[in-house]
């Protein structure tokens, strides 16, 4: 695994909610689920908008600009498992949220 970096810090990111964050280059999206945080790549395969501005239930994010549902666990669109997008690895140190800066390809076990 590659190093991480600092892209919020704890408080950023209240439960129920998502930042976008840079890691790098890439635009990622930052979602807080009952106090346990998951990073995807921001962008919709289907309609390029950013994930970030969807709405999260679960763990689940929706859309905004397609409806189409994601599972920030793994990165899957719901529906069609065999259509992902990347996601990283998330850390807490210290109050500070740490983001991988190497992607993992999604669907991966949760």
């Amino acid at each position: 695994m590659g190093a991480y970096v600092e892209v919020a810090h704890l408080d950023h990111v209240q439960p129920g909610t998502g930042a976008l964050v840079a890691v790098g280059d890439r635009a990622v999206a930052l979602f807080n689920v009952d106090g346990h945080m998951f990073a995807i790549e921001d962008t919709c395969v289907r309609c390029g908008s950013s994930l970030t501005s969807g709405t999260l239930h679960d763990h689940d994010v929706i859309c905004s600009g397609c409806n189409w549902r994601y599972d920030v666990r793994t990165g899957c669109v719901i529906g069609v498992p065999a259509l992902c997008i990347d996601t990283f690895e998330v850390e807490i140190v210290d109050s500070r949220v740490m983001v991988a800066s190497t992607a993992t390809l999604g669907c991966h076990a949760t």
